[in-house]
């Protein structure tokens, strides 16, 4: 990890959109590194194709009075979306926004029947398998062990139901493979709950156990009562359109052997 970029080179208001799962994102800032830093990182993820959320970043202007619909701290940056825009204040360095990114998604997505997950994503035959599970359970070695430019995302997956169906999206949240994540979406095929054992295997999860496996691997920030009843709604949705799984894999490739199609 290189180290932290100064909030150095302010002059011009810069700007950049980007589309991560179809929500369409404008960056506006001041910092020449940062956003050097930042268009490098999203540079796969720049064809936003409707009107962009325009978020500034580490605005000088006092923060606006109107009450928040939805605010976040996070090491010292902090996220503030109210009617009238979202600012992004105390943003360092390009870790910090790809945090604040994360966190306002997990809310904004709410408002597109679709949700974050702590999950692999890897497209076979046009599908998209989710690989999901406590850290360690072996997200990364699944990506690792699949082939070259199938990894959407190796960490943060993205859910989305559009015209009826479930559709996975590619994300620029990487974990430990460095997976940079592919700008492409594909229908859902089952989500996989990650168990190591001595031999490759996968058994149904009903519904319920299915949602049982996402809630604790889903990203979500808000306290709010409405917006995590409206989270549940959404999956309750999806563990009843998606096939859940336990795979039982022994850390090699054969595991898609035992795979449902």
């Amino acid at each position: 990890m290189s180290a932290p970029l100064a909030n150095s080179g302010r002059g011009l208001r810069r700007q950049f959109e980007l589309s991560i799962g179809h929500v369409p994102l404008r960056l506006q800032m001041t910092d020449a590194q940062l956003f050097g830093a930042a268009s490098a990182r999203y540079s796969a993820f720049t064809d936003a194709n409707a009107a962009p959320i325009s978020i500034a970043l580490n605005d000088d202007s006092p923060p606006n009075i109107t009450p928040a619909d939805f605010e976040y701290e996070f090491e010292g940056a902090a996220l503030r979306a109210c009617s009238t825009g979202i600012r992004f204040d105390g943003v360092g360095n390009e870790y910090a926004l790809d945090s604040l990114l994360r966190i306002l998604l997990s809310w904004q997505l709410l408002s597109h029947q679709g949700f974050l997950l702590h999950a692999a994503t890897v497209i076979r035959d046009g599908k998209a398998y989710i690989f999901t599970g406590r850290s360690g359970a072996g997200k990364s070695t699944v990506a690792s062990l699949s082939p070259e430019g199938s990894v959407l995302t190796d960490e943060i997956s993205l859910l989305r139901r559009e015209n009826g169906v479930w559709l996975a999206y590619g994300t620029p949240f990487w974990g430990e493979f460095r997976a940079a994540g592919s700008n492409t979406s594909a229908p859902v095929a089952g989500i996989f709950r990650l168990l190591q054992a001595p031999e490759n295997r996968v058994t149904v999860l009903s519904p319920m156990a299915t949602l049982r496996t996402l809630l604790p691997n889903v990203l979500f920030f808000s306290a709010a009562a409405e917006a995590n009843r409206r989270l549940l709604e959404i999956l309750s949705q999806a563990v009843t359109q998606i096939s859940g799984y336990n795979l039982a894999f022994r850390r090699n490739s054969a595991f898609w052997e035992v795979l449902p199609l």
